[in-house]
């Protein structure tokens, strides 16, 4: 008999156990009616398992945890473990609705918009900034866009506003936050057009990165799905409050349902940087529930240097796109030894 909704996420050993953890931990304590809601758990690639402690914890929090090497020709690319594990899901799991989330996320309260609609078939987020996007035809980065529009076959198009600087770009929208009804089939569409754009070796200006994620998008708009946004509260970009727009802004942790960190807590001034968003209320008892959950599960571990060099190379990709090669980047790693 189907289950009415599941969640999906991927655990591979290191920062993720950690991560994957704190998750299914909040989606216990937090998520309502929707907290027993089973969560299973993937490892997608050859190698150690993860350790005996996460899955004792995992066990303890039935979380349904599996090593299947389902990513084999896209070893080296992490991100392709999304679109793969999200369409074995598909094929595996008797449930009306999948949801998809990345392990970087945590819960607060329950998400109710994860059940959708009968007229709905897929609810997700508009990427946070433009990145990779595209404004238009006259953006540098538009060809990459036209030619997945061609390979995967959009004959609509769609554009979507970007919570930080309310930019309209074509249909761009993050991969970490993904419910669908499993009879429709998105997922399997996803990796199937996910392992066509990888052999053709078509990759965006700054390299081989978020194509998993351009690749969703394409493939929504090119199956001309009725998308449905989550709200604000939902994968709330937690590290990027100060540069949303003010529409998008949430002013305390109580209004939240998701968030989204990113790296945040894997540096060392992670509280510093919590405490630097402008007009937030972190006055509530789930912050500090978060605060002693990253602690508990020792996700602190490098060097604030390691940020700021990510910084410079993200600088560094976006010169590429002008033909100017720096290796700014390279000589910071040797230097901070990471």
């Amino acid at each position: 008999m189907s289950i009415p909704i599941a969640f999906i996420i991927c655990t591979e050993p290191g920062r993720l156990e950690g991560q994957s953890l704190m998750l299914a931990q909040s989606i216990r304590k937090f998520c309502g009616q929707l907290k027993n809601t089973p969560i299973y758990s993937f490892h997608p690639r050859v190698g150690e398992p993860i350790s005996k402690q996460t899955q004792d914890a995992f066990e303890a929090l039935q979380v349904t945890h599996q090593q299947v090497p389902i990513n084999r020709e896209f070893h080296e690319y992490y991100l392709a473990n999304k679109p793969l594990v999200c369409a074995y899901a598909e094929q595996n799991i008797d449930a009306e609705i999948l949801v998809f989330l990345d392990s970087d996320k945590c819960f607060f309260s329950e998400p109710k918009e994860f059940l959708l609609p009968v007229n709905c078939n897929v609810r997700i987020r508009p990427e946070y900034g433009q990145g990779i996007g595209s404004t238009g035809l006259r953006d540098p980065q538009e060809w990459y866009w036209q030619k997945l529009y061609e390979v995967l076959g959009v004959k609509r198009e769609v554009f979507v506003e970007t919570p930080i600087g309310n930019k309209k770009i074509r249909a761009y929208w993050n991969s970490g936050l993904v419910a669908v009804r499993r009879s429709i089939g998105i997922f399997t569409a996803w990796k199937e057009n996910f392992e066509k754009v990888m052999r053709m070796n078509i990759t965006p200006p700054q390299g081989m990165y978020f194509v998993e994620q351009s690749v969703l998008s394409v493939t929504l708009c090119s199956l001309e799905e009725n998308i449905s946004h989550f709200s604000s509260a939902y994968s709330y970009p937690l590290p990027l409050h100060n540069r949303l727009s003010k529409e998008s802004q949430l002013k305390a942790w109580d209004d939240i349902v998701s968030i989204h960190y990113f790296n945040l807590f894997f540096y060392n001034d992670w509280n510093a940087q919590i405490q630097r968003l402008k007009n937030f209320n972190r006055s509530s008892d789930k912050y500090q529930w978060l605060c002693e959950g990253v602690v508990r599960h020792k996700m602190p571990r490098i060097s604030v240097m390691h940020r700021y060099m990510l910084t410079v190379r993200k600088i560094e990709q976006k010169l590429r796109v002008f033909k100017l090669n720096s290796q700014v980047s390279n000589w910071i790693e040797k230097i901070a030894n990471f």
